[in-house]
C-alpha cells in the first residue's frame, strides 16, 4: 500500500510539472526596447527613417528610435560630439571632419546617392544671367558653403567641365536661403545647391549650368558612434531591418508618402505639390572609390589632421 501511495504522489507531481512546463517554456519575456537617438535635418535623406517610425517598423523590431531634429548641420554635429546622439544622418564630408576631430564614429550606410540620379546637386546661374556654361563661370562669383559637400560637388563639377576651381571666385554663403536670395537679387553670379532647392531655383527661372546626375559626387549617409556599434549592435541591426522595409514602401508606393515628405522635408511651397519622392537605396556602405575621392579632396584642401582611410570611416553592419 505504501508503495502504491508513493507511486500516486509521484504521478501527480509528474502531471503537475507537465501542465506547468508548456506555459513556462512556451513564453519568453519580452525585453524592454533598446533606445537609439538619431540626429536628422529637414532634408530628403531622412525619409526612410521617418517612414519606419510612422509605420511602426522600429517598434516591430523592439527598438525605440527617436529622431532628434536639428535645423543646422553645426547643431547636429555638436550634439553628436557631446554624446547626445547614437547616430546621425549626414554626409561623407561631415562624417570625415568629425572622425578627424576625434569623434569615434563609422559610416554604416548610404541614405541617398547609390546612383548619380539620387540626391541631385547642381550649379545654377541667375535667371537673367548671360552665364550658360561652366566655361562662362571663369572669374565669376559662385555661392557655396566652404569645406562642405557643397564645395566638394562644386569642385567636382568644375573639374569635370575642364575648369580649375581656382579660376572661379567661390564665395562662402553657408545659409542656403540667403544663397538663393542673393542669386535672385543678382548679388551673385551663380550658386551651388542640392534638391529640392535646385528644382525650386529652376522653377524660379534660374539656369542649371551643371549637375551631378552623370558622375556620383554627392552621398548622404548614416553614421553611428563606435560605442553604439559595440554596445548596441543588435539594435543597429534591427534599425536597418526596419529601414529596409521603409525603403521598399517608399520605392513601391511613393505617392502614399508625399504628404509625409512635405511635413518633414523643407520643400518650398510653390513646388511642394509637384515635387516627387526620391528613389531610395537599400542599406549599403559607400564604395571605397567614393570615400577615397572625398579623402583626397579634403587632404588637398588641408582639412584633415590625421591620415584616414576607408576602413577608419566605414563599417558594414
Amino acid at each position: 500500500m505504501k508503495i502504491m501511495r508513493r507511486f500516486r504522489v509521484w504521478m501527480l507531481l509528474v502531471l503537475s510539472l507537465a501542465l506547468l512546463l508548456p506555459a513556462g517554456c512556451g513564453q519568453t519575456e519580452k525585453t524592454a526596447p533598446e533606445k537609439l537617438k538619431i540626429g536628422i535635418l529637414p532634408v530628403e535623406d531622412i525619409m526612410p527613417s521617418v517612414v519606419a517610425v510612422e509605420n511602426g517598423y522600429f517598434a516591430q523590431e523592439n527598438i525605440d528610435v527617436e529622431l532628434v531634429r536639428f535645423q543646422s548641420a553645426v547643431e547636429q554635429g555638436n550634439a553628436m560630439q557631446s554624446g547626445q546622439l547614437d547616430g546621425m544622418i549626414t554626409d561623407l564630408v561631415v562624417s570625415t571632419l568629425l572622425k578627424d576631430s576625434g569623434q569615434d564614429l563609422k559610416v554604416t550606410s548610404i541614405t541617398l546617392g547609390s546612383t548619380p540620379e539620387e540626391g541631385r546637386f547642381g550649379i545654377v546661374a541667375a535667371p537673367k544671367s548671360v552665364i550658360a556654361t561652366l566655361e562662362d563661370l571663369k572669374g565669376k562669383e559662385v555661392g557655396i558653403s566652404n569645406n562642405s559637400i557643397i564645395e566638394y560637388v562644386t569642385d567636382g563639377l568644375l573639374e569635370d567641365g575642364g575648369i580649375d576651381p581656382s579660376q572661379v571666385s567661390k564665395v562662402s554663403v553657408p545659409k542656403i536661403p540667403l544663397r538663393l536670395e542673393m542669386l535672385f537679387s543678382n548679388q551673385i553670379d551663380a550658386i551651388a545647391v542640392p534638391d529640392p532647392l535646385l528644382t525650386f531655383a529652376e522653377f524660379k527661372g534660374a539656369k542649371i549650368i551643371a549637375q551631378d546626375t552623370e558622375r556620383n559626387l554627392s552621398q548622404a549617409v548614416v553614421a553611428f558612434n563606435q560605442k553604439t556599434l559595440d554596445e548596441k549592435k543588435g539594435a543597429v541591426e534591427a534599425f536597418f531591418r526596419a529601414y529596409t522595409k521603409a525603403v521598399d514602401d517608399l520605392n513601391n508606393h511613393p505617392a502614399d508618402y508625399k504628404k509625409l515628405m512635405i511635413e518633414n522635408v523643407n520643400i518650398p511651397e510653390p513646388i511642394a505639390e509637384d515635387y516627387q519622392v526620391q528613389h531610395y537605396p537599400k542599406p549599403q556602405v559607400p564604395t571605397e572609390e567614393n570615400v577615397n575621392n572625398i579623402l583626397e579632396w579634403m587632404t588637398k584642401k588641408g582639412l584633415l589632421k590625421t591620415n584616414l582611410n576607408y576602413q577608419d570611416l566605414v563599417e558594414k553592419i
